[in-house]
């Protein structure tokens, strides 16, 4: 991986400065050239000295084949690719625009150019200012200029923000209706949504101010104090950087301001704007129509009095929400013309300098039918664009335009594999001839991994992936940050930097590649060694010592591989962040170079797919080496933006990104895979086969309002509409402009498509489909039998997709069939699907292989979860009953396989935690920590929601009204979630109950007494309480010294142990109590069990009881009368829904 300075950030294939020499891409192959229709010749042709031009046409109407014609005709005639410019809205297109001429170029004999005249708008405003620095007004900058990522101008907000909440600066003066707002992360989303409206229209923070008491808006007033800082921070840290809307402003200013007061840097800045001017003589701008006002006014001082070729279709503008402006179109070409000449001939009529292109070569007429129908509904704000709707002329050939309406977002996923594959294999469309588009790229990304798990080859946009939450990235920033904070701090313990999340992470992701039993057995493995040497260090921080130490797991083993792998990295890393030249690119690198996974993700990728297995994992390893090499791009950044930087510093800025990192770093072109992205990842293409997901109301069209809470849109119409246009700052003024917006890219996402395009929606009591998805396909198109009797869409029945899991599910079922099927036919189906299995197994279908099918093989171990005669068997009091009533219940808690945490149980964890911070139980101090924590449940607004939190206030109430109780009996608070650790040794069995005490308190003789709150409404009866379990596990655990062995250990907390020490009779339980907040009673619910004695060996018995029947290999499926249901009936012999896993649910 080598450093290459100066690179332009926009622009793959941008010349260094120097443009002596450099590589360029292989010309394609010769292509016949196209034939051009009348109208498209008619433009192709202008003569030299026609000033400005606009071309309007609908999608697929051959505007960039004009625009490409046009350049290489020129240059043909004799025109210097130097003078010539084409310029397109993205990175993306600007490659494409750059393929095609090159392909026209190569066509016509004059092969490829070393010198590409192809670039997008922000990097041409990016060479620009960077040649101005060599030879033009900004000589004075030390540094060259280079684009401040959005995921930098993030971080630099969110610590202005976080200065602001800490003290460490003056604050804004925020309005009432603004302030509450200040601390929601989508706050910073206003704020560069500011910041960027700011950057084009060239605005400073004085002028918004001063707007802002002029208009009455004091959001502005206070935003322009942070935006002050912000200015201030990026000038102070990083003077050279630019973010991309402010590109083109300072590009606007570097060809129009002059310096009276600097002579030397005037004459300098006239020079290079003359030369610049003198350089340029034939403009061609495709996308005029995602044009935002910076680039509108770039191109007027660059256009002016020049030959100007632009292209739009002003129905398709999917970038409004980054500010495209298509109703500024109208100011074209006549913007353009050049300055009246006295005794000159002036241009020609604006009219017939507006050419419209009719004849449609992409969307058959079913197709082009539904793009029409969507893009009727959109009007410009501004007259004086020609409209062409009505006028284009379909392309030949049959097409196809189907909407369907499903229950749910699982049955929309699959009806989506199931198109995808349909067309894939019935209709023969390669897969790379298939877009999914979504509105969102959250929905893109879910779509994505459904497809992807289901076998299907998917092509992502990678701008939008966030680079630090990639499966190849995250593990390398954690053992970046890991081993700088070890060589800072030579007495630091592995176990004190990573926590034991990340130490299981690094296990099992990329690099270790462990699973979960691999995971296990090595820490029973660390466990049995550090007993053997007479440790009693926990298995967490074993693990994690083991990191930097293997030998504490005992002889190598098979086993141990992911902590050799993991340990080779961290040991390499570590050896180079000690060097005196650490770097954190340097870290990286030996990490990488350890991790070995260079050459095998190459050879993955690189492998010949011959069976399913192989192209998933050359995927994998396709996209992870495209993410590392992402890294590797802005760790170089990073070192070059902030030298001598910690390792730390790095993994923390890369963990504060939580945007998508730019990058040039090229990811791997995918061949056969099917596309799935936003409409404006897609602008610009086109497709076979186009689906849109998700016409749902309030989804698409999303009528939020960008940018209302500080103003952002209001500014830019009162900085750029006329003097005398009215200001559409009202409600529904904003609302028709976003549907418009959003109008527009539906038009998009549906022209994308030659031949077919589908649409789906979920309509179920919760959501519905939107009025998009009948503008697509109208109802009245439907055959009678896919309307009920209201003349409503039927929902769509998902067929089984045409997958490979399908596909041996099926058979298997067929195999299955036994008696059921008739005696012939049934043994020549199972014959054929036994055949069709082999078939697939030999191809690579991992699941059609008998010997992988559950249930079919000896079990894969016998072994007890723990030897109770050569092992410590822990026990938590709060699972001993669980274990006595029903070991299954117990191994399945222990594993993990329960249902999932329910609102009711989150809401008791938020009063247990309340509770804990309120020992004393002062009411007043009680209820303000309730209620400034409500919010942590995250709950929307509604009657759901405050019927939860009247609950919160009632169990809290119970809290209160419990130490009343508590003072009433003469008890006094101790701690609140106090650790119990004790070992207790029976009959050659050693138990160890570890478990959190929610509050112990102590009677007058000085005697422990335990309370457990409980939140649930089900409590036991008084019989039961004598000898409940989980209260009685806990007096045993203090009678065997539990509570003395957390005041001696010298890791518990100093205040803990002084309160420990305030009991005089710490092994001599004084009883215990359920607190049973939930119960509803007007009184607060308290059982007590009485405190145990001697004799009361009960207990005991119960613990080593429910120990045993923890340790396995065999539980216990138990029904007791009254009995909570099973945490996983689906696997409970005594269940209904339960079977064995190789039954089929019927």
């Amino acid at each position: 991986m080598t450093r290459e300075h100066g690179v332009d950030p926009f622009d793959d294939d941008a010349a260094a400065p120097e443009r002596a020499a450099r590589l360029v891409r292989t010309a394609a192959a010769p292509e016949d050239r196209i034939t051009l229709t009348d109208e498209q010749e008619a433009i192709a042709s202008l003569a030299p000295g026609h000033n400005a031009v606009l071309v309007l046409g609908a999608p697929g109407t051959g505007r960039t084949t004009v625009a490409v014609e046009y350049a290489a005709r020129r240059i043909e005639a004799g025109l210097d690719p130097e003078s010539l410019l084409l310029l397109a809205p993205s990175r993306d297109a600007a490659a494409r625009l750059r393929d095609a001429l090159t392909r026209r170029l190569a066509a016509a004999g004059r092969g490829t150019r070393a010198v590409t005249p192809v670039r997008t708008w922000s990097s041409y405003a990016f060479d620009l200012l960077r040649r101005a620095r060599v030879t033009g007004p900004l000589r004075h900058l030390e540094v060259a200029p280079r684009l401040l990522t959005g995921a930098e101008q993030d971080t630099v907000i969110a610590e202005l923000l976080e200065g602001y909440a800490a003290g460490l600066a003056a604050a804004p003066d925020w309005p009432a209706d603004v302030a509450p707002a200040v601390e929601a992360r989508g706050f910073r989303r206003e704020v560069r949504e500011l910041v960027d409206r700011m950057s084009e229209l060239g605005l400073e923070p004085g002028r918004l101010q001063e707007l802002g008491t002029a208009h009455g808006r004091p959001e502005w007033e206070a935003a322009a104090v942070l935006l002050q800082d912000y200015r201030d921070r990026i000038d102070l840290g990083m003077a050279e950087a630019f973010d991309a809307a402010g590109l083109l402003s300072a590009a606007v200013r570097v060809l129009t301001e002059r310096h009276p007061e600097d002579p030397e840097r005037d004459a300098a800045a006239q020079a290079f704007v003359a030369a610049e001017r003198d350089r340029l003589a034939v403009l061609v701008v495709e996308d005029l129509h995602e044009a935002t006002p910076a680039v509108h006014d770039l191109l007027t001082v660059l256009g002016r009095g020049r030959d100007v070729l632009l292209t739009a279709s002003p129905d398709t503008t999917v970038e409004g929400f980054r500010g495209a402006r298509p109703d500024l179109l109208a100011r074209y070409p006549g913007v353009l013309d050049p300055d009246p000449v006295p005794g000159a001939a002036p241009p020609a009529s604006p009219d017939g300098r507006v050419r419209v292109l009719t004849r449609g070569h992409r969307m058959r007429a079913e197709v082009q039918d539904a793009y029409l129908r969507v893009a009727r509904r959109v009007r410009q704000r501004t007259a004086g664009v020609e409209r062409t709707r009505t006028e284009t002329v379909p392309a030949d050939g049959d097409g196809a335009v189907r909407a369907h309406v499903v229950p749910t977002r699982a049955h929309e996923d699959q009806l989506v594999l199931e198109r995808v594959l349909r067309v894939h294999h019935e209709d023969g469309v390669p897969l790379d001839r298939i877009l999914v588009v979504a509105r969102s790229g959250s929905r893109v990304a879910a779509l994505a991994r459904h497809l992807e798990a289901e076998g299907v080859p998917v092509l992502r946009d990678a701008a939008g992936l966030v680079l630090k939450e990639e499966p190849a990235v995250a593990p390398l920033l954690t053992l970046v940050d890991a081993a700088g904070a070890l060589a800072e701090d030579p007495e630091a313990r592995v176990e004190d930097v990573l926590d034991p999340d990340e130490v299981v992470g690094l296990l099992t992701g990329r690099y270790g590649m462990a699973s979960a039993l691999h995971v296990r057995r090595l820490r029973q493995d660390l466990l049995a060694a550090e007993r053997g040497r007479g440790g009693r260090r926990t298995s967490d921080a074993l693990l994690a010592a083991a990191l930097l130490d293997p030998s504490l797991a005992g002889p190598e083993h098979e086993r141990h591989r992911a902590l050799r792998r993991v340990h080779w990295m961290l040991r390499d890393g570590l050896e180079a962040a000690r060097a005196p030249s650490a770097s954190p690119e340097t870290v990286l690198w030996a990490l990488w170079s350890a991790s070995g996974r260079a050459e095998r993700w190459r050879s993955l990728a690189l492998r010949p797919a011959e069976h399913a297995n192989d192209r998933r994992e050359s995927r994998r390893a396709d996209a992870d080496l495209d993410a590392v090499v992402a890294l590797f791009k802005v760790a170089e950044r990073f070192v070059d933006q902030f030298p001598g930087a910690s390792p730390e510093s790095f993994a923390v800025y890369m963990e504060s990104q939580d945007l998508p990192v730019d990058t040039l770093a090229r990811r791997a072109e995918s061949g056969d895979a099917v596309h799935v992205r936003t409409p404006a990842a897609a602008a610009g293409q086109e497709w076979d086969t186009v689906i849109v997901v998700g016409l749902q109301e309030g989804v698409w069209p999303n009528t939020r309002l960008r940018g209302q809470l500080l103003g952002a849109t209001d500014l830019v119409d009162l900085v750029t509409l006329p003097a005398d246009a009215p200001w559409p700052t009202d409600h529904r003024t904003r609302l028709r402009e976003v549907r418009q917006d959003e109008l527009r890219m539906l038009a998009a996402a549906v022209s994308r498509a030659r031949r077919q395009v589908v649409v789906t929606a979920v309509r179920s009591p919760d959501e519905g489909p939107s009025d998009f998805l009948d503008l697509v396909d109208p109802p009245e198109r439907l055959p009678a039998e896919a309307r009920d009797a209201a003349g409503v869409r039927r929902l769509t029945a998902v067929p089984d997709p045409i997958t490979a899991s399908a596909l041996v599910g099926r058979l298997r079922r067929v195999l299955e069939a036994g008696d059921e099927a008739d005696a012939a036919d049934g043994a020549t189906s199972r014959a054929a699907a036994a055949a069709g299995l082999a078939v697939l197994a030999e191809d690579g279908v991992t699941v059609a292989d008998p010997r992988r099918w559950w249930g079919l093989l000896p079990l894969s171990t016998e072994a007890a979860l723990v030897d109770p005669e050569r092992e410590v068997v822990a026990l938590s009091p709060s699972r001993v009953e669980t274990a006595l009533r029903n070991p299954l219940n117990w191994v399945l808690y222990h594993v993990g396989a329960n249902a999932g945490g329910t609102l009711a149980q989150s809401v008791g964890t938020l009063v247990h935690s309340v509770a804990e911070h309120h020992p004393e139980g002062v009411p007043e101090d009680v209820r303000a920590e309730l209620e400034r924590r409500l919010p942590e449940l995250g709950l929307p607004e509604g009657w759901i929601t405050e019927i939860e939190h009247d609950r919160a206030r009632g169990l809290v109430d119970a809290y209160i009204g419990y130490w009343s109780i508590a003072r009433a009996a003469g008890r006094r608070p101790v701690a609140q979630e106090v650790r119990l650790l004790a070992d207790l040794t029976w009959g050659g069995t050693t138990v160890r109950i570890t478990g959190v005490v929610d509050r112990l308190e102590a009677d007058a003789q000085g005697r422990p007494f335990i309370a457990d709150l409980k939140t649930g409404r089900s409590a036991p009866t008084g019989a039961e309480m004598a000898r409940q379990p989980q209260l009685a596990a806990y007096q045993v655990a203090v009678r065997a010294g539990g509570l003395e062995q957390v005041r001696d250990d010298p890791a518990t907390d100093p205040a803990l142990r002084a309160a420990l020490a305030g009991l005089e009779h710490p092994t001599t339980p004084a009883g215990a109590a359920l607190v049973q907040l939930g119960a509803g009673t007007q009184k607060t619910k308290v059982q007590d069990q009485p405190a145990l004695e001697d004799e009361d060996t009960w207990a005991l018995e119960q613990v080593f009881t429910a120990a045993r029947r923890t340790t396995g290999p065999r539980f216990l499926a138990l029904h007791e009368a009254g009995a909570r249901r099973c945490a996983l009936p689906s696997v409970c012999p005594l269940c209904s829904e339960g079977r064995q896993v190789t039954e089929w649910p019927r």
